[in-house]
C-alpha cells in the first residue's frame, strides 16, 4: 500500500498541536492537575517496584525449586542401584521396539537398566514398517523364505509374526530375520544365538500420529507371543503423542508408561522380577505411579 507523504506531515502537525493544547491546559489549570499527574505517576512507581521485589521472590523461589529437584535427582541416582541389583538374575530378556519414531536409545537404556539388575538381554528387534503384500513378488520371497502355509493377507500375517516370535524365544539364530532386516522391515541388535528366552518388553508409543503402528504390528505380534507363554510387559516413555498403553494393557501382564523416568525404571524391574501384574504411570489408563514396593520384593 502506498501512504502519501502529506498524510504523515498532517498527522504529526496534529500530534503536536494536541500536545502543546495539552500543555497549555494544564498550566491554566494550576496545581490541581499536576497534583494529580504526581499522584498517578507515584502509584506507577510503587506498582513497579513491587513487580520488582515479586519478580526477585518469583527467582529465589525457582531457583530453591531447581536446588531440590537436584538433589532428588541425585538421590535416585545414588539409590537406584541398591534397589535393583540382582533383582533380575536368572531372567532372560528380548526387547521389540515396534515404532521408529521412539528414539532407539530408549531401548538401549531398558537394555542398561536390566543388564545392571542382573538380566541377561539377548536382543533388541525395531520395526521400520508393518509387514504387507503390496509387493506380489516380494510376497512371494517371503512365503518361500518362512515356509509360510498360502493363506488370504491377515492368516499369512499371522503365521510370519509366529515364525518371528519363535526364532526371537528360541534364540538359535536364523537367516529368515536377516532377510527381514535386507527388506528393511525390521532392524536387528544383540545375539539372537543366545538360547531361549523367557520375558519380552514391547517399548512402544508414537511420535507420529499418522504411523502409529499399533494396529499393524503389535496386536499380531503381541498373540504370536502369548501362545509360547513367555512374559509380555508393554511399556513406553510418558512423552509420545500416541499411547499405546490401553492395548497393551489387554495383552501384557504389566506396564509402564513414564519408562525413560527413574520411578518407571524402578517399576519394570519390580513387575519383572516380582511376576505380579499392575499398570503403572502418570497417564489416565495408569492405576497408580508406582507399586506397592515390599523391601525384599
Amino acid at each position: 500500500m502506498i501512504v502519501d507523504l502529506k498524510y504523515h506531515v498532517v498527522s504529526l502537525v496534529a500530534v503536536f498541536l494536541a500536545l502543546g493544547l495539552g500543555i497549555i491546559i494544564g498550566v491554566n489549570m494550576g496545581k490541581t492537575v499536576n497534583f494529580e499527574i504526581e499522584k498517578q505517576v507515584q502509584h506507577l512507581e510503587e506498582t513497579y517496584q513491587k513487580i520488582r521485589e515479586d519478580q526477585k521472590n518469583l527467582q529465589a523461589s525457582i531457583q530453591d525449586k531447581d536446588l531440590k529437584l537436584e538433589l532428588a535427582n541425585q538421590f535416585q541416582k545414588a539409590i537406584v542401584p541398591n534397589l535393583i541389583s540382582n533383582r533380575l538374575l536368572g531372567k532372560r530378556i528380548a526387547i521389540i521396539r515396534t515404532n521408529p519414531s521412539v528414539d532407539f536409545k530408549y531401548a538401549k537404556q531398558i537394555v542398561d537398566l536390566l543388564r545392571q539388575a542382573g538380566a541377561e538381554v539377548t536382543s533388541i528387534t525395531s520395526f521400520n514398517k508393518p509387514i504387507s503384500w503390496d509387493d506380489p513378488s516380494l510376497q512371494t520371497d517371503i512365503i518361500d523364505a518362512f515356509d509360510l502355509t498360502m493363506a488370504d493377507d491377515k492368516a499369512l500375517l499371522v503365521q510370519i509374526y509366529d515364525h518371528i516370535a519363535r526364532l526371537i524365544i528360541l534364540g538359535e539364530g536364523s537367516s529368515q530375520l536377516i532377510f527381514l532386516q535386507n527388506n528393511d522391515f525390521i532392524q536387528l541388535w544383540g545375539d539372537y544365538n543366545r538360547g531361549t528366552v523367557d520375558t519380552i518388553i514391547f517399548l512402544g508409543g508414537s511420535l507420529n500420529g499418522e504411523d502409529t503402528y499399533q494396529k499393524e504390528i503389535d496386536p499380531l505380534f503381541m498373540d504370536a507371543f502369548r501362545k509360547l507363554k513367555v512374559t509380555l510387559v508393554g511399556v513406553e516413555p510418558s512423552f509420545v503423542t500416541q499411547s499405546y498403553m490401553r492395548l497393551y494393557q489387554s495383552k501384557c501382564q504389566g506396564t509402564v508408561d513414564n519408562i525413560e523416568t527413574t520411578p518407571g525404571e524402578v517399576t519394570l524391574v519390580y513387575l519383572l522380577a516380582s511376576g505380579k501384574k499392575g499398570h503403572f504411570g502418570v497417564k489416565e489408563t495408569a492405576k497408580s505411579l508406582i507399586p506397592d514396593f515390599k523391601l525384599n520384593f
